[in-house]
């Protein structure tokens, strides 16, 4: 009895270690919680919780409002892109104003209606003080640096200066 169990294991050893490979394979899979589970993506990386984890030291990632938006999805895709922000044009406010310039725009992962602009996390209250929404213009990306820039006095000065 000994000897054919023997003689047919030898014959069908791929088979046998096939099955035993697919059932230790079930059996670890199935330990799997799905709070234990995580998602991967390219190379096996895990995924992100949240997308806090990509902001670099620094920087502040901050929700606006866009007026262009249906125009702007066009055109930068899903990664987003580099813009130059002005105010729109609104019932309670003028637009036209340069609010920030070279800042990357980039779209919500869950929602792609929605945009957000990584910025300084120093000029981020600067940002939040003027109300949307805004106008997106976009930009060449391989121009480096972002700037807000200075705020522009509502009661500018007219010089006059006459001659006779």
């Amino acid at each position: 009895m000994g000897e054919k169990l023997f003689q047919f294991v030898k014959k069908n050893l791929l088979v046998i270690a096939f099955i035993v490979m697919g059932i230790a394979s079930w059996i670890a899979s199935s330990n799997q919680t799905p709070e234990n589970q995580v998602e991967t993506t390219f190379h096996n990386q895990p995924t992100p919780r949240s997308v806090d984890t990509y902001i670099p030291k620094g920087l502040a990632l901050i929700t606006i409002d866009i007026a262009n938006a249906e125009g702007l999805s066009s055109l930068i895709g899903d990664q987003g892109g580099v813009v130059d922000l002005y105010l729109a044009t609104t019932e309670k406010q003028k637009g036209g104003l340069k609010v920030a310039e070279k800042v990357k725009l980039m779209r919500a992962p869950l929602n792609p209606d929605l945009f957000a602009v990584l910025i300084k996390a120093s000029e981020g209250p600067k940002l939040l003080s003027y109300q949307g929404p805004f106008i997106a213009v976009v930009q060449n990306p391989n121009e480096k640096g972002s700037l807000l820039p200075a705020t522009v006095s509502a009661k500018s000065k007219i010089r006059v200066d006459y001659q006779n």
